[in-house]
């Protein structure tokens, strides 16, 4: 547990919720940058500034809902990304199927998984930490939360645009489903009834 965790832990059995000044603070707490050490508490979600001069620490559920909420965010800072990337494995599924199918996740941990190229690993690392976003090369053990970019590294990148998302072909997506088809075949039957893929030529509800 960092310095800043335990000080908020603290500083909520100081103050509580009730509003404080600076000085309430240096008569808490004794400090030489009390300024900066407010400012950075705010910056990491354990108090807020409630107008000049007066602050509020957060409570717990707040900070746990600022957590959860600043992961999920995340989602979409691949539009950033400057090196090309697509979709592809559930992910894929869900963006082929029109969100209409979603596998692969639980209550603690939801996957958004992504194929690169191998030769730009290095900068899919960095680009991650810059955005402070949780992920995992495909494989890796590790312990897995929230939303999680699990990075498929190949050699080369064959995609499509699917509602202005880079994503791998229909046809990968397909095999992909292969792989587990008691998992996946809803998502098989909604895709072969909507591209007329004929997959199932005898599975009347899908041929119809």
């Amino acid at each position: 547990m960092n310095r800043y965790t335990k000080m908020y832990g603290w500083l909520y059995t100081a103050f509580g919720t009730t509003p404080f000044s600076i000085d309430d603070f240096r008569m808490m707490f004794p400090s030489s940058q009390p300024t900066k050490t407010i400012h950075d508490m705010i910056a990491l979600h354990f108090m807020r500034r409630i107008r000049h001069g007066t602050y509020r620490v957060i409570r717990p559920e707040e900070y746990i809902h600022a957590i959860v909420s600043e992961n999920i965010n995340q989602q979409t800072i691949m539009k950033d990304a400057k090196r090309p990337y697509a979709y592809c494995d559930s992910t894929a599924v869900t963006l082929w199927t029109d969100g209409s199918y979603w596998t692969d996740f639980t209550k603690g941990f939801r996957p958004i998984h992504v194929q690169v190229e191998t030769k730009d690993i290095r900068y899919w690392k960095e680009f991650f930490r810059h955005y402070d976003a949780e992920y995992t090369i495909a494989g890796e053990h590790k312990t897995l939360f929230g939303i999680t970019y699990v990075i498929h590294p190949v050699d080369s990148m064959v995609f499509e645009q699917k509602d202005e998302e880079p994503v791998i072909s229909l046809q990968e997506t397909i095999q992909f489903c292969k792989t587990n088809i008691f998992l996946y075949r809803p998502a098989m039957e909604f895709l072969d009834k909507k591209y007329r893929l004929g997959l199932f030529p005898n599975y009347e509800s899908v041929a119809s």
